[in-house]
C-alpha cells in the first residue's frame, strides 16, 4: 500500500450543516491505499458522506512519499497520520460574505 494525495475543490449541498456558512473549500486528502483509483472512490465517498458537492481534483491522486511534504508541517503532520490511520482529510473553507466561524 502507498500514500495517496488529493487536492480537490468542493461546495457544500444544500442539507449540509455548513451552506449557511461555507461558500467553498479546498479538501486535501491523504490515503494508505493500493491504487490511484481506490483512493479517489474513498474520498469521494468521504465527501457524499459528509455533503460536499466535488466541483473538481486540482492534484492527484498521486503517490507520495514524507519527502514531499518535508517543509509543509501540516502536510507531513497528515502525511504520518495516514500512514498511522489509512486516512486524512484536510480541509480550508472560504466562509460565506459576513461569516467569520464556519463552526469547525
Amino acid at each position: 500500500m502507498s500514500i495517496y494525495f488529493i487536492a480537490t475543490r468542493v461546495t457544500p449541498l444544500p442539507n449540509n450543516p455548513l451552506a449557511e456558512k461555507v461558500e467553498r473549500a479546498q479538501v486535501y486528502f491523504w490515503i494508505d491505499d493500493t491504487s490511484a483509483e481506490k483512493t479517489m472512490e474513498r474520498a469521494t465517498a468521504y465527501l457524499t458522506s459528509y455533503r460536499w458537492n466535488l466541483e473538481g481534483v486540482d492534484n492527484g491522486p498521486v503517490e507520495t512519499t514524507a519527502a514531499d511534504f518535508a517543509d509543509q508541517e501540516e502536510g507531513l503532520k497528515s502525511f504520518w497520520k495516514a500512514k498511522q490511520k489509512g486516512f486524512t482529510a484536510h480541509f480550508v473553507a472560504k466562509p460565506k460574505p459576513g461569516q467569520t466561524d464556519t463552526g469547525n
